[in-house]
């Protein structure tokens, strides 16, 4: 079978240091389903790696954390696009000589790149940004917010990682294979435009980030 880039969803988190948790020890544990970037193991640590995303079990027991370790809970703010593009390139290097005229290596060097593309989505109500396009344009402008009487809180800007999560087939059913394409990406660039008769839109640009990308296959959950 096939399926379309429309199956494919993405979601979208920024690293925040308040929001990490660690063994201080009081008993702590994983919550069922919930993605985590793994920051530090411990000795003795239940967590099988660090420097990537793991997903809690969704039944079961769940993960309890030991000293050293330190994980980041990575909350599913979906990002809706309009299209996105990602690529995957290793480097070469020319090792030809004249016994292997043109030969090439691979120097083992995975650069991944690519582009999302959506709208500015607003509030109905309070008509606030969402969520992720507060954090995109906080990546580029500093955020003043003023309550009209006399209150102000500044938020420096942060360009920080960024998480991106890509489930390529939302549309599997419970019990079947999901597949997932994890990005510690920074964002490095944004544009917009306010055309009369288009939609205010954001793209942004990224490239893999410090932590290792991966491919995550899990079976779907109710």
């Amino acid at each position: 079978m096939k399926i379309t880039g429309a199956k494919a969803w993405i979601f979208f988190d920024s690293f925040d240091a308040e929001k990490v948790i660690s063994y201080s020890g009081t008993p702590v544990s994983t919550e069922a389903g919930k993605w985590y970037f793994i920051l530090e193991t411990g000795t003795g640590s239940s967590f099988p790696y660090k420097g990537s995303v793991l997903k809690a079990p969704t039944t079961g027991t769940q993960i309890s954390l030991v000293a050293g370790d330190q994980i980041f809970p990575i909350d599913e703010n979906r990002f809706c696009k309009t299209s996105a593009s990602l690529s995957a390139e290793e480097g070469t290097i020319d090792v030809g000589d004249d016994c292997d005229p043109g030969a090439s290596i691979l120097d083992g060097m995975v650069q991944i790149s690519g582009s999302l593309a959506g709208f500015f989505r607003l509030d109905d109500t309070t008509q606030d940004f969402s969520a992720v396009t507060s954090d995109i344009l906080g990546r580029f402008f500093t955020t003043v917010d003023d309550d009209g009487a006399g209150v102000y809180k500044v938020t420096e800007r942060n360009n920080g990682p960024a998480y991106l999560l890509i489930n390529l087939n939302s549309n599997a059913k419970v019990g079947q294979i999901s597949h997932w394409l994890f990005i510690p990406a920074i964002i490095s660039s944004m544009s917009t435009s306010f055309d009369n008769t288009a939609a205010q839109n954001k793209d942004i640009s990224f490239t893999k980030g410090e932590g290792e990308a991966v491919h995550y296959k899990v079976p779907k959950a109710a």
